[in-house]
């Protein structure tokens, strides 16, 4: 079963790229969450090869390949 990671959430840390830095090596099927206005987003897009799993309401939800 794959676990969601809300990286828009304050309780996932003030800068998501330290959250899926530190999740991407724990567990093998996480699937993220984040708003596509969220500027991390464009960040994230750059450093990693995303997996999009679906884009509801400009929430993207994606997997790090």
């Amino acid at each position: 079963m794959s676990s969601i990671v809300d990286l828009d959430s304050d309780q996932c840390s003030f800068n998501p790229l330290d959250a899926i830095e530190y999740l991407m090596y724990k567990k093998d099927s996480i699937i993220f969450k984040i708003s596509s206005d969220n500027p991390f987003f464009q960040d994230i897009k750059k450093r990693y090869p995303l997996q999009i799993i679906k884009n509801e309401g400009g929430i993207v939800y994606f997997k790090i390949q």
